[in-house]
């Protein structure tokens, strides 16, 4: 314990930072995307722009920055020096690994939210000088990403509480698994892991819709198969992940750090 506990001191002052720019480069880049829509909502109709809209919606853009930082978790292995501070640790492979992924995935997570609950804020001010108090608008629920979890509490219904553990759990699962791929392909190539694994990651998408698409089985079935399926692979992606981070080295070729 007192390790990790060494392992996160060292994490915090050495990146905080850099977690301040990430906060405020996407506090700006929600800015700039409200502003944005606020003038071209003025010109166009909604319809004009549906497509805008759902491109840089507030849950695309949360997510992406999420995976892209994820990918990003081992940035230190990318130059020589921070790549032997953090190789030569006194912590087994294990515990380093371990610490920082869960260290940097929750911090990351935090962060993203922080910005989004900023930005609701700043955009709720005019509500301020209205008659109405503006409290319930600040804290709706549209600050939490994943709206189809939403969704999906709504469908199921609060009625047990099976139903609505089922629904966050198998959300949970299903978020695992990119956070897990990204991992993985971040640790694997040196420079922008990132763009190999969005690739992947949609294949995979499409793989999974045909098969719901076409599946005979029951909702529950699926969901049971898809839990199963999706929690197998996100171990073995950590798994690879921690083997890639162990034969990690720090002059390697261009392309991979193996």
């Amino acid at each position: 314990m007192e390790t990790i506990k060494k392992l996160i001191s060292y994490y915090w002052r050495t990146e905080k930072k850099l977690y301040l720019r990430l906060y405020l480069g996407l506090v700006a880049i929600y800015l700039f995307k409200t502003v944005l829509f606020f003038f071209l909502c003025r010109i166009f109709s909604i319809e004009e722009i549906g497509g805008i809209l759902w491109v840089l919606n507030d849950e695309w853009i949360f997510w992406g920055f999420i995976l892209i930082c994820t990918s990003r978790m081992f940035v230190a292995l990318e130059k020589k020096q921070t790549a032997i501070t953090l190789l030569a640790l006194p912590a087994s492979n294990m515990t380093k690994f371990l610490t920082r992924v869960v260290y940097a995935t929750l911090g990351i997570y935090v962060l993203a939210l922080a910005a989004r609950l900023t930005v609701n804020v700043i955009s709720s001010i005019p509500l301020f000088f209205d008659d109405n108090w503006p409290l319930e608008y600040i804290l709706r629920y549209q600050i939490f990403p994943g709206h189809w979890v939403i969704a999906g509490l709504q469908v199921t219904g609060l009625g047990t509480i099976f139903n609505a553990l089922s629904v966050i759990v198998f959300a949970m699962a299903f978020a695992l698994w990119p956070w897990s791929l990204f991992t993985l392909f971040g640790l694997l190539f040196r420079r922008h892991g990132w763009l190999w694994a969005i690739p992947v990651l949609f294949v995979c998408i499409s793989i999974f819709a045909i098969f719901v698409r076409v599946s005979n089985l029951s909702e529950e079935a699926i969901m049971g198969v898809t839990f199963g399926i999706i929690m197998t692979l996100s171990l073995l992606n950590y798994w690879l992940a921690y083997r890639c981070f162990c034969r990690a080295q720090v002059v390697s070729n261009k392309l991979t750090r193996l």
